[in-house]
Formats: C-alpha cells, sequence, structure tokens
C-alpha cells in the first residue's frame, strides 16, 4: 500500500450536531477516490478538515507517514481543491492572478498553467470581472491543476462547467493526474458522473464510512434479487448481506451484498416460481445503501 493520507477515529460536532463520527479512511497515491451520501452528511465538513480550514475535534490524521494537526502549514501546499464556486479579485486579469497563485506553492508549474489556459480557450489577458460563471471555473481547475497537488479535493466541481469541458475534464484530466501520482477525493452528488472514473467508492451515513471498498469488487458483487413464490419466502430466507427488502404479495425485491453462489443456492433451495439477479449501477447502490 502506498498511503498518503490516513485519517483514524475523528470526529467533527458543531454544537449538538455530531456531523462525523469515529470516520477513517486511508488514501493511496495515484488512486481516485468517490465519496457519495446525502446532503447534511459531512462530506463538505471533511474536505474543509483536510484543507486545515476547520479543527476536528479528536482523532488524528497522518499525511506522508507524519501526523499533522490544524496548525500545521507546510502540508497544505500539497493539498489541491476545486469547488463548485470559485471566488477571485475581480480587478485582476487571469494573467495576474495565475501570477499571484505561484508564489503560493513551490510545486506550480507555469508550462501547464499555460497549456491549460489553451486548452480551455481562456485569454490571459481578459479580466475576471467579464468572466461568465463557467469561466471562472475553468480558471479554478486552471489554478489547482497548475500546483500540480498531491492530494486533489473536488466539492461538486463540474455542476457550472459547459458540456465538452465536463467531459474532458472527467475523462481526461482525471486519468492524466492519477496517472502523475496524484490521489484524488472526489465528493458530489452527480452520481453518475463518477461511475467509469473511481477506484474505490465510500457511502457516507450517520457521520460513519458504511461503504468503504474497491468500486469494482463492489458492483461485482452487489445484486438485486427479484422473487416471486410464496407469500412466506420472505420469512424463510437465512442469508445475510441484505441492504434493503420489499415485499408485495408474491413479489419479492431484496438488494444484497456481497451475493455469493452459496447465497444463490440457499435462496435456490426455497423453490421461488421465479428467481431474477441483476447488476446494479452506482446509483441504484448508492440509493439502496442509504435509504
Amino acid at each position: 500500500m502506498n498511503e498518503i493520507l490516513r485519517i483514524d477515529n475523528l470526529s467533527k460536532n458543531f454544537g449538538k450536531n455530531k456531523v462525523l463520527q469515529n470516520f477513517a479512511l486511508t488514501l493511496e497515491k495515484g488512486k481516485v477516490y468517490g465519496l457519495l451520501g446525502k446532503n447534511g452528511e459531512g462530506k463538505t465538513t471533511l474536505i474543509r478538515i483536510i484543507m486545515g480550514v476547520i479543527p476536528y475535534d479528536q482523532g488524528e490524521m497522518i499525511y506522508k507517514n507524519k501526523k499533522i494537526s490544524f496548525r500545521d502549514e507546510t502540508y497544505k501546499r500539497g493539498i489541491g481543491f476545486i469547488a463548485e464556486e470559485s471566488i477571485f479579485y475581480n480587478w485582476m486579469s487571469i494573467q495576474e492572478l495565475l501570477r499571484f497563485n505561484a508564489s503560493f506553492y513551490p510545486r506550480w508549474n507555469s508550462c501547464k498553467a499555460d497549456e491549460y489556459l489553451d486548452r480551455f480557450s481562456l485569454d490571459k489577458k481578459a479580466k475576471i470581472r467579464h468572466l461568465s460563471r463557467g469561466m471562472k471555473l475553468k480558471l479554478g481547475l486552471i489554478i489547482t491543476l497548475a500546483s500540480e497537488p498531491e492530494i486533489l479535493l473536488l466539492d461538486d466541481p463540474t455542476s457550472g462547467l459547459d458540456v465538452p469541458t465536463r467531459y474532458d475534464f472527467l475523462k481526461e484530466i482525471i486519468r492524466e493526474l492519477s496517472e502523475m501520482g496524484t490521489t484524488i477525493l472526489f465528493c458530489t452528488h452527480i452520481v453518475h458522473e463518477i461511475e467509469g472514473i473511481i477506484d474505490n467508492l465510500g457511502i457516507l451515513k450517520c457521520g460513519r464510512l458504511i461503504i468503504d471498498e474497491d468500486f469494482q469488487t463492489l458492483k461485482n458483487s452487489c445484486r438485486r434479487v427479484l422473487l416471486t413464490g410464496d407469500e412466506s419466502i420472505k420469512d424463510k430466507v437465512k442469508i445475510d448481506g441484505i441492504v434493503t427488502q420489499k415485499a408485495n404479495g408474491k413479489q419479492n425485491e431484496w438488494v444484497v451484498y456481497p451475493w455469493t453462489e452459496e447465497k444463490k443456492r440457499a435462496v435456490e433451495n426455497l423453490k421461488p416460481a421465479s428467481m431474477e439477479v441483476k447488476p446494479m449501477n452506482l446509483e441504484e447502490i448508492f440509493i439502496s445503501f442509504v435509504s
């Protein structure tokens, strides 16, 4: 394991509101992580803690084998962040803003900044006050990518991008960053966008990770099972891992994780009139675990 960041037993409360409780997560170099959860589950709070914007109440964070605290400054230069909204000095030009940001990052890559300006069709002489919201989002991407972060935190970064740029970012830029060794933590509510790009999936519920798995392993072993048979069949099932269960007369529907050949045989032994086992996409998996 090529660990770059480990979070252990982390908790954060806002008054009586317990947002993160005994939270644990390990990020490896060069991997893409998806973190899903309903609104208010703590995704943005987690990002703010990793960035050092707010302190945590208990637990610890280990960055590159060194314990870090809220007041540590040096590690923050290795963290990049792209949010849904970008705020800049409107009186600056794009070129002035890039020079300003370059002074904060020892790994700043001016050639990469110029490359992305061309890629996103932005004029470096343009004043920021004249940029549209979508252009400002592109500029935010450029600043973050040119800083060459070791960890890139994404909080719904694509919602204001035009379709071609969104596609380029999700399908090409994320892959390029991962291949260069950047670790990416992608928090979003647009679930379908990350299905084809993540290596690992985390699902956050009630302040804890209820799922933290290799995504393909999870997808290959999470199944929707549709049964038709005697109304009592639901009471005869003796398998574990039933995530959700619905019954309507003789119709039964289960989501099972992990689905195995042993469980398949156990259900078949109940002699249902019919049984259908279906694979599930990311959105269906997410809804099943948080419903």
